[in-house]
């Protein structure tokens, strides 16, 4: 109850407030702003009905707002107040905050919704060169550079990233490098990997393969998922018949 009543007297706040700034708006829009400001971070601006403004006067406000929560370190808010008003500069500027302390993920993101590619290929090669994939991953996805996300995915193979490297050769539809994967991860072996490389570029015949080597090892269950995802069903019902009957 004390909660809701506080929401009721913000609300009171900022409408006598848009009311009595209403008629001086338009003549000075930035008199009255700050007195809304504060009450309009309190509620919350997708709370707020702010129609009665022009186009000028609620990009001013919210800008202001914008400023303000960043000044108060409600950077969230911020961000909604900007993407509000299409301020795609003030949103690339907490991106760069962002990369300066070494945010990667939420630079990216914040580049990503100002459209600024410039400074999403950057902090992107930032990224690859600390070897922060997924975020790297994330900026050239964005930018669909296929070429450093080749480069990525090469780096990711090399280290045995295989999540990373999968979702990059998957995103590039290359099955000559997914089959490349599933041979390195067939190899070590991580035949789950391996599946999933040779499933994803569509080559039953390693499937097979890798179903006949489970097989010799013992991995029944393994080698009938892969004969199934390989349609070979002469060996996935040759395993259920003699080797996964129910007891």
């Amino acid at each position: 109850m004390e909660e809701e009543n506080e929401n009721s007297y913000a609300q009171k706040v900022v409408d006598d407030m848009v009311e009595s700034s209403r008629e001086t708006l338009n003549e000075a829009p930035t008199k009255n702003f700050g007195k809304l400001v504060p009450a309009l971070i309190e509620k919350g601006i997708e709370s707020v009905n702010l129609s009665m403004f022009d186009d000028e006067a609620r990009a001013q406000l919210l800008n202001e707002v914008g400023d303000e929560c960043i000044r108060k370190g409600k950077i969230a808010q911020a961000v909604k107040a900007f993407m509000f008003v299409g301020n795609k500069e003030r949103l690339a500027k907490i991106g760069e905050n962002y990369e300066n302390i070494g945010l990667f993920s939420d630079a990216v993101d914040m580049y990503v919704l100002a459209e600024d590619d410039a400074k999403l290929a950057r902090v992107g090669d930032t990224c690859l060169k600390e070897s922060k994939f997924p975020d790297a991953i994330k900026a050239f996805k964005k930018l669909n550079d296929r070429q450093k996300l080749l480069t990525v995915g090469d780096e990711c193979m090399k280290r045995e990233k295989w999540d990373s490297a999968l979702e990059i050769y998957s995103f590039l539809d290359s099955k000559e490098k997914l089959v490349e994967l599933g041979d390195k991860c067939f190899k070590h072996p991580f035949f789950n990997y391996a599946a999933k490389a040779y499933q994803l570029a569509g080559d039953p015949e390693k499937l097979t393969k890798l179903g006949d080597e489970c097989i010799k090892q013992g991995l029944v269950k393994t080698a009938y998922d892969i004969y199934q995802a390989a349609g070979n069903t002469t060996m996935a019902t040759f395993i259920k018949e003699n080797f996964m009957k129910e007891k």
